[in-house]
């Protein structure tokens, strides 16, 4: 079994592959800069921890910039950049595979306008930028070196994770519908148009294990989605799920809403999976029955 170190593990996708433990694919052994995390790493001294990082065949990174301790945006690019400099590094060095988790919010017209590869990259925002700059890093590094990195440029992930703070749903839409159903009964969507591609928490660790399975490290940057909804679309899903958990009815409030063509997201063919909605069904009642 290959082993594999998690940078940025105790964070939302970590959870998932943490869940993914207590299965017989992959091992994953995760990392943190929380002085908490059984397996503590300080990014400003990155290389002390080269030693017990270097005998891993995989780095999944999932590290952001610590934005409690930095409030400046142009820092937090920085700290980002220098931390996936160091990890770039200590795969090119030892020969270890790496995953880059980035997003499909680096497209400019994500949710918009039809989505391929190239088209054009959103530097409006500090989300976005942070992940295009070190995707460049990366794929600078290891231009001389083949078949070393995968980027995954991901749609939303949810799904999975039990919260032991009810604020912590607000940081994903999926969630935070969620909790306003349980809560309130109600569930409002200010922008009804808006499209996202949809990923559950299952079909991530999939991803995520067909990657390091089948050795899809081809110094390339995939698009991963699982399905297209507009956010109507998707409230809808969540009250029906609601009524059959908790046999009782909730309110949905669907502002700025008109009917659009869904905008098509072309995907790497290593990547397709068959869509099921069943799959949708699991997590959001998953999310309900971690609420309960």
């Amino acid at each position: 079994m290959p082993k594999i170190a998690v940078l940025g593990g105790t964070g939302y996708l970590a959870s998932i592959l943490k869940n993914q433990n207590n299965t017989k694919q992959n091992k994953f052994t995760f990392f943190s800069r929380k002085k908490s995390c059984k397996n503590y790493v300080n990014f400003s001294r990155f290389e002390d921890s080269y030693s017990k990082l270097k005998k891993y065949d995989f780095i999944i990174h999932l590290v952001g910039p610590s934005q409690s301790k930095i409030n400046n945006e142009n820092k937090l690019l920085k700290e980002k950049k220098k931390i996936t400099s160091k990890i770039s590094d200590l795969c090119f060095n030892n020969n270890i595979k790496l995953i880059y988790i980035s997003s499909l919010k680096v497209y400019k017209n994500y949710g918009i306008k039809s989505i391929f590869v190239n088209s054009k990259i959103n530097l409006d925002d500090l989300y976005s930028r942070s992940h295009y700059e070190s995707e460049k890093i990366i794929t600078k590094k290891f231009k001389k070196h083949k078949n070393m990195f995968t980027i995954l440029r991901l749609g939303n992930v949810f799904g999975y994770r039990k919260y032991l703070n009810l604020n912590e749903l607000n940081k994903n839409i999926i969630h935070k519908f969620c909790k306003s159903a349980f809560c309130k009964k109600k569930i409002i969507v200010k922008n009804g148009i808006v499209q996202r591609a949809f990923i559950p928490s299952e079909i991530f660790a999939d991803i995520i294990n067909k990657t390091i399975k089948k050795k899809i490290f081809k110094n390339s940057i995939k698009i991963i989605s699982y399905k297209i909804y507009n956010l109507k679309e998707f409230a809808f899903i969540i009250e029906k799920r609601f009524q059959k958990i908790f046999k009782s009815k909730i309110k949905v409030v669907i502002n700025n809403y008109k009917f659009e063509k869904k905008n098509l997201i072309v995907l790497d063919r290593e990547y397709k999976i068959n869509y099921n909605v069943k799959r949708i069904y699991k997590e959001i009642d998953q999310v309900f029955k971690n609420l309960k």
